[in-house]
């Protein structure tokens, strides 16, 4: 893991008045005498307030992964070495935007090859396996798109002539709207899914009338089967950071188990993680932001669900399940989610959101999708022109040599395409 430094920041990272140049015109006369600023980041404590503030301001239209304990968590496992910088918008002395941006170096093989910022994201992939989803400058949903665009304009005139912006885990199709002229971007989509919990309170809380046909029979059948050889089915949620804590660590024991079982390691390996989610229950807790939610079959534990909660929408972050408690028909991931959509609409909550990726119980759950895309913006500079040459060459010497590996016979006996 290196943060290696930039020596020299190009452009000033003083306030600039600067909405009349980059808000949109429709925006202009509403955040006129807009200040945005880019400073490194100094005292977390004094930013907690600014943060918590502005949170509390924007409310539901920010994501769990914008709240403070998310963002206080993540800063607290970052290295010293990381040049954290606080992009900010004010708006007659009101801070009315904010986003922080880690600024490094990304290499191409072994040359320091362009400056890399990263929103709410280090850089480094074994601290970025948190994975930010939901992500998002902290703005007054009022003047969103406004804002975002002012602060984007800003991050152009602090960043070097050859520098990118990496975006991850961005709502939908991203902020391709809002692409500064001349600039490029790489996207990359990911499938995400999720359950709307209106339909289940509905139903008078019984989520199975809302599942396929196939996947209401697995879970009805599972539920059956738990209740009959084990015991009742009970949903428990930690009413206490002890209990919370007990919680955790039960999922990640369970949550490990069965990716170790598959050769890999799970969510929760890697230096820094443990504490970073312990830390961010400590600072989520009282304020209701998180929770841990059992499942209990008989005196059993089932299944364990990590989520957040914010502006009545749950992210499910991770889970644990014991998939040894049945021979036959045990299906705990399913069970468990379904108690979890069943328990949340119960409490009132809009939303139980999946997150981000393709899984298997995720498409037999879902009843809403969307996507997330990762986006990557590159100021107009000649070396990304030919990096992005270097890619297509070494693409068709890859595509080359896979021909020339191939026999005769293997191109002869591919079918031919039928006709209508």
């Amino acid at each position: 893991m290196s943060f290696a430094p930039v020596s020299k920041l190009q452009g000033s990272a003083d306030p600039v008045p600067s909405a009349a140049r980059t808000t949109p015109s429709a925006s202009a006369a509403s955040l006129s005498g807009l200040e945005l600023s880019c400073r490194p980041l100094r005292e977390v404590h004094g930013l907690e307030g600014q943060w918590r503030e502005l949170a509390g301001r924007v409310g539901a239209a920010a994501s769990a992964f914008l709240d403070w304990p998310w963002i206080g968590a993540w800063l607290g496992m970052l290295p010293p070495s990381a040049d954290v910088r606080v992009l900010q918008a004010r708006l007659q002395g009101r801070v009315v935007g904010l986003a922080l941006l880690v600024r490094t170096r990304r290499k191409l093989g072994p040359v320091s090859f362009c400056e890399a910022w990263h929103l709410h994201a280090s850089g480094d992939p074994v601290l970025d396996k948190i994975c930010i989803e939901h992500n998002d400058f902290l703005v007054l949903p009022e003047h969103a798109d406004a804002l975002r665009a002012a602060m984007l304009a800003h991050w152009q005139q602090v960043a070097g002539s050859a520098a990118e912006l990496h975006l991850p885990g961005l709502v939908g199709e991203g902020w391709a709207r809002l692409l500064p002229a001349g600039m490029t971007a790489e996207d990359e989509t990911k499938p995400s899914a999720g359950v709307a919990l209106g339909p289940v309170r509905d139903a008078k809380l019984d989520f199975t009338p809302l599942l396929s046909s196939h996947a209401r029979r697995f879970v009805r059948r599972s539920m059956k089967e738990y209740q009959t050889v084990i015991g009742p089915l009970a949903v428990e949620v930690a009413d206490s950071r002890v209990q919370a804590g007990q919680f955790l660590d039960e999922l990640i024991r369970l949550h490990e188990a069965i990716w170790h079982k598959r050769g890999l390691t799970g969510a929760f390996a890697g230096s820094g993680v443990l504490d970073f989610h312990h830390r961010l229950i400590d600072l989520a807790w009282p304020d209701g932001g998180v929770q841990l939610l059992r499942v209990r079959t008989g005196d059993r534990p089932m299944g364990y669900l990590y989520s957040f909660v914010r502006g009545g929408r749950l992210y499910v972050y991770q889970s644990g399940f014991d998939y040894g408690l049945l021979e036959k028909h045990g299906r705990p991931g399913l069970v468990t989610h379904a108690l979890a959509i069943q328990h949340n609409a119960g409490l009132g909550h809009g939303y139980y959101d999946l997150l981000a990726g393709e899984s298997q119980y995720k498409a037999t759950v879902a009843t809403d999708h969307e996507g997330m895309t990762w986006s990557v913006w590159r100021k107009p500079a000649w070396r990304f022109r030919l990096e992005q040459q270097l890619r297509i060459w070494v693409r068709q010497v890859r595509q080359h040599r896979q021909k020339g590996q191939e026999s005769p016979g293997e191109v002869a006996s591919a079918p031919a395409k039928e006709e209508d």
